[in-house]
């Protein structure tokens, strides 16, 4: 438990409540709080869910002689106000202690019992940041970049990321930040300057994140250290914005994604959530039924599905004129080779509207390659040699869990 006083936005509303509860509770006995109160007194919370306690009487307690009792309400919340802040949940124990003097409850503190914050929205996006010296970074590129000079730091969200673990007994936590850990995260990072262009693979090892959804991020190389709060020191770009900047290569078959039209794809082949038994490899090879409307000039699709759980491990890969296919209309496993994970994977499809044929390609199926970015710019050249063959995309994500556990099968 660690001890709060009225701060910041959340003690400002238990500040609200404490005077809302003092208002309606001249009590003559110790009675229990009313949840309609505390909801009332903690509208900011966005409350999911909240838990009365039962009143626990007090007797020389830690809480000194003019408190008789207390009461726990256990609140779930979804909080964040900052735009484009990354979701959050936070389980937090509510401490109300009850006045015998005073005859009503007051808030004394809380306890963070969970939290979780979804950051499915970083991996692959791309950033910047114009506000940082050579020499607090230098570090992070070995020691490499020239002492006062200026320039920007680019950084890539690698594809795959970790989750944030909080550490709810860290004693850095307080009622506003919460402190985590994460493996597996990294950047591929760049220095840009009037010396040169710098690189540097930095490993993101933790940070922290605030009530109105501010998020600090622990970057580490090579020994060193720098704490970057990525809604105030850095902006997000595009992805060809960051290329052109780092000297990547942006030729006219290159496809950026984020500047692409997405249009929506259906599917029925999706039962609470998961992709249906049926089209796992070993229970029917059933290819997914799925649906779009017709995107205007465009002649050919491009069905893709990929197992992003294991490498990229590609499943279908079709090329059609229908803006509609049935499930199981692809078994023939040249073409279609359903799920078969040893445990559960996550599966991207892509269906990507096209001007024409795309150039002779050779995606193997049933083994691993390039990402779906790789596999657009090979789609975005044209049997003819023409480039910009790609107009837009639509997707859908969802797990596949085996039945059985068959790994091996294949």
């Amino acid at each position: 438990m660690f001890k709060r006083k009225f701060t910041a936005v959340i003690l400002s509303s238990c500040l609200m409540l404490g005077m809302l509860l003092s208002g309606c509770a001249k009590i003559t006995g110790v009675e229990p709080m009313h949840l309609i109160a505390v909801t009332q007194g903690l509208q900011m919370y966005n409350i999911v869910s909240r838990t009365e306690g039962d009143v626990e009487p007090l007797s020389d307690s830690e809480y000194g002689d003019k408190y008789t009792a207390r009461q726990i309400i256990t609140i779930t919340c979804k909080i964040g106000g900052k735009e484009n802040a990354l979701p959050q949940t936070v389980t937090k124990d509510l401490i109300f202690l009850y006045d015998k003097d005073q005859q009503n409850w007051s808030y004394y503190d809380e306890t963070l019992k969970a939290c979780d914050v979804d950051n499915s929205s970083l991996p692959g996006t791309s950033w910047k940041c114009v506000n940082l010296d050579s020499d607090s970074i230098t570090g992070l590129f070995g020691g490499e970049i020239p002492s006062g000079e200026n320039g920007v730091l680019y950084f890539r969200f690698m594809k795959k990321m970790g989750l944030f673990a909080f550490n709810l007994s860290n004693e850095n936590n307080t009622s506003d930040q919460r402190f985590f850990a994460t493996v597996g995260t990294g950047v591929k990072a760049y220095w840009v300057s009037d010396s040169g262009v710098y690189e540097s693979s930095i490993d993101v090892t933790g940070g922290s994140v605030t009530n109105d959804g501010t998020l600090y991020l622990d970057f580490e190389s090579d020994g060193s250290a720098l704490n970057v709060n990525l809604w105030e020191d850095a902006a997000q770009i595009s992805e060809q914005e960051y290329d052109e900047a780092v000297g990547k290569d942006v030729g006219s078959s290159k496809v950026y994604m984020d500047q692409l039209p997405i249009f929506e794809v259906t599917t029925t082949s999706i039962m609470e959530g998961e992709w249906k038994r049926d089209c796992g490899l070993k229970e029917g090879n059933l290819s997914p039924e799925l649906t779009w409307q017709p995107v205007e000039g465009a002649t050919k699709y491009a069905v893709i599905m990929l197992d992003v759980s294991t490498n990229n491990w590609l499943s279908w890969y079709v090329i059609t004129d229908k803006t509609h296919l049935d499930e199981g209309e692809y078994t023939d496993q040249s073409v279609y080779v359903g799920p078969y994970p040893a445990e559960t994977h996550t599966y991207e499809l892509y269906v990507v509207a096209l001007k024409g044929d795309p150039q002779e390609l050779n995606f193997p199926i049933d083994t691993s390659g390039g990402d779906i970015h790789q596999k657009m710019d090979f789609l975005n050249t044209a049997s003819d040699g023409s480039t910009g063959n790609v107009i837009a995309y639509g997707n859908i994500t969802a797990p596949y869990t085996s039945p059985e556990l068959y790994y091996g099968y294949r």
